[in-house]
């Protein structure tokens, strides 16, 4: 599946998506047609199989992140994951869109796995960082990490959809998760 993956997106960025035919995927990605049919319903999925990669990842990231370093706050490591991960966006803006796109598909159906275990992730980061102390505790985990994906969503979906780059990504993301991230700060005298 990686191995078609990865064909499919050299031939994507190569010939374009609308040009580049199954055949050739399967050709490069040397394997039978059929096999691509085994892990793709259509070509445009391939891009679906990124997030799940990106998700492997940051579990991996997420647990080193969640480490003790003797005090040092996680969340700025953390919100800085999370900024490193649309660094595939600013790499080719229209495949950022497809990619963007197909995510969108797969989050509206509401049973996608690779969707699920996102917002599990962010529901366990936050809960980390409620425990820590990082992060009103006042405020449910689900609805702060709510507004995280929010937040990140709509900020990479503004930049793929706009006809030329508005912001910077990475910069922007940024300042945005640092933002929601101050509003859920614990404030002195209680949570509330």
């Amino acid at each position: 599946k990686e191995r078609i993956c990865k064909a499919a997106l050299k031939l994507f960025k190569h010939k374009g998506l609308d040009q580049t035919t199954v055949d050739e995927i399967a050709e490069k990605a040397d394997v039978a047609k059929g096999t691509f049919f085994n892990y793709f319903p259509r070509k445009e999925a391939v891009l679906g199989f990124l997030p799940e990669m990106w998700i492997d990842q940051a579990e991996v990231e997420a647990e080193a992140n969640m480490a003790d370093r003797g005090g040092e706050p996680a969340g700025p490591r953390i919100t800085e994951m999370f900024v490193q991960l649309a660094h595939f966006y600013e790499e080719d803006r229209k495949l950022a869109k497809w990619g963007a796109m197909e995510w969108l598909r797969r989050e509206q159906s509401g049973c996608d796995e690779n969707c699920q275990r996102w917002d599990e992730l962010g529901v366990r980061l936050v809960k980390y960082l409620q425990e820590k102390g990082e992060l009103r505790s006042d405020v449910p985990p689900q609805r702060a990490a709510g507004m995280f994906g929010a937040v990140h969503q709509e900020t990479v979906m503004r930049w793929v959809a706009a006809p030329m780059e508005p912001y910077p990504l990475r910069d922007e993301l940024r300042k945005r998760m640092s933002l929601i991230a101050e509003g859920l700060r614990p404030r002195a005298g209680g949570n509330a």
